[in-house]
């Protein structure tokens, strides 16, 4: 029988200022064709207050991990390996991919203490409920108050996210709001029970840039007033740069290189990385110059290459090592890590179930 709570008494584990702390994580889709590895062993760590931002291209992981923190990976997906290390407000730090996806311990934690604002508002919010019905619902299920208390609370968590008349728009429905004020309704619905840890999938993608801009400095306000850590997940390199305290860059379920921010954009070791990087368009860059684009695409989830998985789009490939060694993590300073056999012993060997192959 699978433990619904389990308690970590490992001093290393509960470091108070540490919140999150996610150790090889993996979670696979058991499907008819095969199975897909959505997430093959992610590390990642986050400290109170901080921000952290998880970067890479699309099916790279980044929403799949989110779930599994959350414990909502749908059908037939199953966390298969690793820990998910989570302190809660009263200090007991537990592991989260051994509880019940269904029990009432995970359920109290949820939306309680971690909180999610998902990619698209428009599929998120119920469009027969209304904004303050969907806010309440949160409150209720979280907070030892009245309905009354509930509703007060739901008009200044909507006018604490900008949204005017807050009482008045209480009553709206989700369609009846911009996509502008559809985002900052789920704002205020993960913010109403003040929780811990905010996730945030690629909040501002669907959105102009204007918007986009209000959004952040609106999640960055609340962070600095509430002194929540915040998971920020984007494809935006330009708005890692100016929100992340910290950052992981992922590539095919994998986390291939962590590090601070500076170390990321300053000092970045892994070729994806760096990849990512020269992709940016640039202000200073000469006239009629091409953008530099990575070779290739993103492998089928049933076609991984052996070795790294990136070596079949990599301008540092080296032959037989990056086809037949899977590259371990290796820390290359107290905050920055990357998966990389340029960085690694000259004289490992391939295992031999990939030498003879």
């Amino acid at each position: 029988m699978q433990p619904t709570h389990t308690r970590l008494d490992d001093p290393a584990k509960t470091d108070s200022q540490t919140l999150l702390d996610v150790k090889d994580l993996k979670t696979h889709f058991f499907t008819d064709e095969g199975v897909v590895k959505a997430v093959d062993g992610v590390n990642l760590s986050l400290k109170r207050g901080e921000t952290l931002c998880v970067v890479g291209e699309s099916g790279c992981g980044k929403s799949v991990t989110a779930r599994s923190i959350l414990r909502i990976v749908p059908n037939p997906g199953q966390i298969v390996s690793g820990e998910i290390n989570f302190q809660q407000r009263d200090g007991e730090a537990i592991d989260l991919a051994r509880m019940n996806p269904k029990g009432r311990e995970i359920r109290k934690i949820r939306g309680g203490e971690i909180s999610m604002i998902f990619q698209e508002p428009m599929s998120s919010l119920s469009p027969v409920h209304t904004i303050g019905s969907q806010i309440m619902e949160a409150i209720l299920l979280h907070l030892p108050v009245s309905r009354q208390e509930a509703r007060k609370r739901a008009v200044s968590m909507l006018d604490l996210v900008g949204i005017p008349r807050p009482s008045e728009q209480l009553d709206a429905y989700s369609f009846e709001l911009s996509g502008g004020m559809r985002q900052r309704a789920m704002i205020a619905i993960a913010l109403a029970c003040e929780p811990q840890l905010l996730i945030a999938d690629e909040p501002t993608t669907a959105l102009d840039v204007t918007t986009q801009a209000n959004i952040l400095d609106l999640i960055r306000d609340l962070q600095q007033d509430s002194g929540m850590a915040v998971l920020f997940i984007t494809h935006d390199l330009g708005v890692v740069a100016e929100i992340a305290d910290e950052v992981v860059v992922m590539y095919l379920g994998r986390d291939v290189e962590s590090g601070d921010v500076d170390a990321i954009f300053h000092d970045a070791k892994h070729p994806y990385t760096r990849a990512l990087l020269q992709s940016i368009p640039r202000y200073d860059s000469r006239e009629n110059r091409r953008l530099y684009s990575i070779k290739g695409t993103v492998p089928h989830p049933f076609a991984r290459p052996h070795g790294c998985p990136f070596h079949p789009r990599c301008d540092d490939f080296i032959a037989e090592r990056c086809n037949s060694i899977d590259p371990p993590r290796h820390k290359l300073s107290q905050s920055h890590s990357v998966r990389c056999l340029l960085y690694s012993a000259a004289d490992e060997a391939p295992p031999k179930e990939d030498a003879l192959s």
